[in-house]
Order: structure tokens, then sequence, then C-alpha cells
């Protein structure tokens, strides 16, 4: 879990410090002719998910309360995070065609990746927290 949250809070601010033409020749790689670019991933990080679940379930240390709640607050900040994003691009932001809903809301989000700067902050001070628990209860570092 702590590389997942390591992984969580780079993954935010690769933004800030990838130059925006670098990551457009990212993502136009990525995307090619296609209209996503992650459907393998996104079946290998079910499987994963699943796993963790399950983990924690065997675990017998997970709250419900707890779980709900974290699980509303994480599926709504992503809801308020791709609300953010509904100016249309401009000609020169937008991706190719085929052009689908994901694509474009990927090439809107690398052409103004501050847009959510509320969500990124509460994310982050969420993971921050996050990783001093692990380190700290986890691996009793602190």
């Amino acid at each position: 879990m702590t590389l997942f949250v390591v992984q969580a809070l780079i993954k935010f601010y690769v933004f800030f410090f990838v130059k925006y033409e670098t990551r457009r020749k990212q993502l136009d790689r990525s995307y090619g002719g296609k209209t996503s670019a992650t459907k393998g991933f996104d079946n290998i990080i079910l499987v994963v998910l699943a796993l963790l679940i399950t983990l924690l379930f065997l675990s017998k240390t997970m709250e419900y309360l707890s779980f709900i709640t974290g699980l509303y607050i994480g599926a709504t900040l992503i809801q308020v995070y791709f609300h953010r994003f509904s100016d249309p691009l401009p000609e020169d932001k937008a991706p190719k065609p085929p052009v689908s809903p994901i694509k474009m809301m990927s090439y809107g989000i690398q052409a103004f990746p501050k847009k959510p700067w509320k969500e990124l902050l509460f994310l982050t001070l969420i993971f921050l927290w996050g990783l001093y628990m692990l380190l700290s209860k986890g691996f009793g570092l602190f």
C-alpha cells in the first residue's frame, strides 16, 4: 500500500514538473489512432483491486463505516475532479480523431492540469496522512 500511496502522490503532480509538450507527445503516442489508451491496464488494475479488497476482508481489520466513508469520499472527489474540465478544449489542445469521451478528458487534463487544484490538494492531504500512517503504524518508523 505504501508504494500505491507514493505512486498516487507522484501521479497527480507529474503535470507540474513535466512540460506540456512532453506530456502531449506521450499522450499522442499512448492513444495513437485509438479511443482508449488504457484498456489493458484497466483490466489488470481491476484484478489488483479485487485482490486488495479480498486481502482487506480476510485481514478482519476492516471497519465497514470507515471503508464506506472512504469509498464515498474517493469516488466523489474523482467525480468533482472531472467536473472541473467542463470547458471545451481549444482546437490546438484537442485530440485527433477518433475521439471518445475519455480521450477528450485525458487531453483536457493534460492541457489544463491546474483546474482541479482543490481536489488535488484534498487528495494530497489524504495520501500524505495515509503515507504517514503506513510508515508510522505499519512500519514503526516514527
